[in-house]
């Protein structure tokens, strides 16, 4: 009788543990699906409960995707409820090109098809919650002049979403 090799079981194993991770849950409040990945542009699907909300081109590979704190470097997606968007957000992080960090965000509350702010930080992009309200910071190279102090060339930016002045 032949057996299957532990290497043909594995292979199944962690294709079977890799569908079921990323695959659509129509029970949970949301969630996401990565249906195609690569270097430049990855296809994200996003769920709440059985209603597809949108699928969404983001200018960065999602192939290592996961939820909460980034790890190594990979790409993460979080669900951030600001005090002003109650449905939340998805703030998505991930690496472009060699050095660069892109930060995207999808707010459930719109019906467009685009994520709703997109920056790419020369080396840095971040997020964080302050007094209820969503901060995101990058860093940009620094205005050449002489009167500019910006000793290592990059200035960080910091912006909050939604923009109280655009509602």
């Amino acid at each position: 009788m032949n057996s299957p090799s532990y290497s043909a079981i594995a292979i199944l194993l962690l294709a079977w543990c890799a569908f079921a991770s990323a695959a659509h849950k129509p029970d949970a409040q949301w969630s996401w699906h990565v249906q195609s990945a690569g270097a430049d542009e990855s296809l994200l699907s996003v769920y709440q409960r059985d209603h597809l909300l949108g699928i969404y081109g983001i200018d960065c590979d999602l192939t290592d995707l996961g939820e909460g704190e980034r790890v190594d470097g990979n790409a993460s997606l979080n669900l951030v409820k600001p005090d002003s968007r109650a449905e939340g957000l998805l703030v998505i992080l991930c690496n472009v090109g060699a050095h660069s960090q892109q930060i995207t965000i999808i707010d459930l509350a719109h019906k467009s098809m685009r994520p709703a702010f997109t920056a790419t930080g020369s080396y840095t992009a971040s997020w964080e919650l302050q007094d209820g309200e969503l901060w995101i910071g990058y860093d940009e190279p620094c205005d050449i002049g002489p009167s500019v102090e910006c000793p290592d060339g990059f200035a960080t930016i910091f912006v909050q979403y939604p923009d109280p002045g655009a509602d």
